[in-house]
């Protein structure tokens, strides 16, 4: 009775119920945004996010992906990352109006991205709200990104309608669920 359909390294289920889950890597996700869902929202006008830039930084890519389907299909253009790296060339090449960044990544570091975005010499890049997106749930954790400038803090695994309200209350547009 479920159906699936089949991306790299996803797979989507519709419930009877229309309740959706993406599984990534083991991991379910409930969202209530199905695969190409988004062709139902791209040009529309009404929730003005089609002028919001967004890039996600992971190096785990079935996470990177999840985030990235859940913010295109809410009508955002979103950049994506592997590493700090990558990020940083986007952010200082691109018009960026908000970054998800994972925090544990080979070479830089989230931290280190994010330390490097409030601090380093690209003064545009400066004022980019930054959303923490990571494993790492302790209350140290936490702090020491909110510190560093973050703001805000998802701990993995997530909701796709976490995503979607954070991403929205930061950039000052309407949720409706």
């Amino acid at each position: 009775m479920w159906q699936t359909s089949r991306e790299p390294h996803a797979f989507l289920m519709r419930a009877p119920q229309c309740l959706y889950f993406a599984t990534f890597g083991g991991i379910t996700f409930p969202s209530n945004l199905p695969l190409g869902h988004h062709e139902k929202l791209k040009g529309s006008t009404q929730m003005g996010q089609e002028e919001h830039s967004v890039l996600v930084v992971d190096d785990n890519q079935d996470v990177r992906d999840l985030v990235v389907h859940i913010l295109s299909a809410d009508g955002f253009h979103v950049y994506a990352a592997v590493d700090g790296e990558n990020a940083l060339a986007i952010l200082n090449s691109n018009k960026v109006d908000l970054v998800l960044l994972d925090v544990m990544m080979p070479g830089m570091s989230g931290l280190d991205v994010l330390n490097e975005i409030r601090n380093g010499s690209n003064k545009k890049i400066r004022e980019i709200p930054v959303m923490m997106i990571t494993a790492k749930s302790s209350t140290e954790d936490i702090d020491k990104a909110l510190a560093l400038g973050a703001n805000s803090y998802v701990v993995k695994p997530f909701r796709g309608t976490t995503i979607r309200e954070k991403v929205r209350t930061i950039l000052e547009l309407p949720f409706n669920g």
